[in-house]
């Protein structure tokens, strides 16, 4: 690829895959990871994943990450957002938005 354009790398979108892709060259990135995992009931938490449909996040009060200053985290707990994403679309929205915030730092 000629060194004036730019680099694309669609379907990748995991964190840890953009850091090495990013590292290896691309430059642009198309991916439905952060939107896809959220609407399965799942957020990006700096451990990796954090499955929110399990029955044992039910009671669970804390933050779905107490390092994210997103809105969603600042606001909802495991168990509330447990209680939308078996119940309604809108726990996926709240995790859409979550994920996608804690994808931003990535791209600088």
């Amino acid at each position: 690829m000629p060194e004036d354009k730019p680099r694309c790398v669609m379907g990748v979108g995991y964190p840890l895959d953009i850091v090495v892709c990013s590292a290896l060259g691309a430059d642009i990135y198309d991916s439905v990871c952060p939107t896809r995992t959220a609407r399965f009931g799942t957020a990006l938490v700096p451990e990796g994943l954090l499955k929110l449909k399990h029955k044992s996040m039910a009671e669970d009060t804390r933050p779905i990450d107490p390092t994210c200053a997103c809105m969603v985290c600042m606001n909802y707990t495991w168990a509330y957002i447990h209680c939308l994403v078996t119940k309604d679309a809108m726990g996926s929205q709240l995790l859409s938005y979550h994920n996608l915030n804690c994808m931003l730092p990535l791209q600088t």
